[in-house]
């Protein structure tokens, strides 16, 4: 037990900022390391949809409840979604036999409105606060240097003693 002891009053310290650092590590990975490559792996996959209904269609027009059943499954696709189909007139001809047909789509607003990087991506993941972590850790750093040496400045004594002086500069320099 004594063993433990003296390691912790002489490594203390050090134990309990790499356990905040550990800490750290792994709140980052888990909170957004994780879960934004979940998110890059899930818009990879509705990317691969989109393309592969923009080539079966064959420059007919797409159906809009196809896309709205098959790849905007999620709440958040499904919400965004349906506020961008409401920017989405048709643009209707009459075909040979008399009938009107829907040639195409016309937004009045660009889809980047409702699908963009905030909305998919930062908000989700949280990246406002993990953009500003690297400061915060600097300023931590900056705090620690300085209260170590404001604290092994405190414990040096100077004498005119050599002795003392020589065992304090010991006490500063660890």
């Amino acid at each position: 037990m004594n063993g433990i002891g003296s390691f912790l009053a002489d490594y203390g310290l050090i134990v309990i900022i790499l356990f905040i650092l550990v800490s750290f590590t792994l709140t980052f990975l888990f909170r957004f390391v994780i879960p934004a490559l979940k998110t890059r792996k899930d818009l990879a996959a509705l990317v691969e949809k989109l393309t592969q209904i923009k080539s079966k269609n064959n420059g007919t027009v797409t159906d809009l409840e196809e896309i709205s059943r098959d790849i905007m499954t999620t709440e958040k696709l499904s919400h965004l979604w349906h506020e961008y189909c409401e920017t989405l007139h048709p643009q209707k001809s009459t075909d040979a036999y008399g009938q009107e047909k829907i040639v195409c789509w016309r937004s009045t607003t660009i889809a980047e409105t409702f699908f963009n990087n905030r909305v998919l991506v930062d908000v989700p993941n949280k990246t406002e606060f993990y953009s500003h972590l690297p400061g915060i850790l600097t300023g931590i750093g900056i705090i620690g240097t300085f209260s170590g040496l404001i604290i092994g400045l405190t414990r040096f004594h100077v004498n005119s003693n050599a002795d003392v002086v020589r065992s304090s500069l010991g006490g500063l320099i660890q």
